[in-house]
């Protein structure tokens, strides 16, 4: 079982990360997901739990085996709320300003969940 954690102020850095993790996993099939969901992932803890700031932190930590992996992004803010994320394409909510992050996560991933402010996406391996 691979297990590691990351902090990140600001998204200076992320791209070197996830270039990282992604070699760290040695994951040849599930590069492009994995690089969708960090990507958007980190992206939303920053502009949206963090309000853009770099002085705050946040934690990206996954654990991997032969089967899946499951990455946590914590950000610094108060947590999710009123959060719809759309179920399908044609939802109307996926014009809305945000969301459309967590959409393309949601498609992406085999589970997502929003525990306060740490987003949990779980996502199984192409064997």
């Amino acid at each position: 079982m691979i297990k590691n954690e990351f902090v990140l102020y600001g998204l200076t850095k992320y791209k070197e990360i996830i270039d990282k993790i992604i070699n760290d996993l040695k994951v040849i099939h599930d590069n492009f997901d994995i690089r969708l969901i960090l990507t958007e992932a980190l992206t939303n803890a920053f502009k949206h739990g963090n309000d853009g700031n770099d002085g705050k932190p946040i934690f990206l930590r996954y654990t991997c085996d032969d089967i899946k992996i499951v990455f946590e992004i914590e950000d610094s803010g108060t947590g999710f709320r009123n959060i719809v994320i759309p179920d399908k394409a044609l939802d109307e909510t996926l014009l809305n300003e945000s969301g459309r992050g967590l959409f393309l996560i949601k498609c992406i991933a085999d589970k997502l969940e929003l525990r306060n402010n740490t987003l949990v996406i779980e996502k199984y391996l192409t064997q």
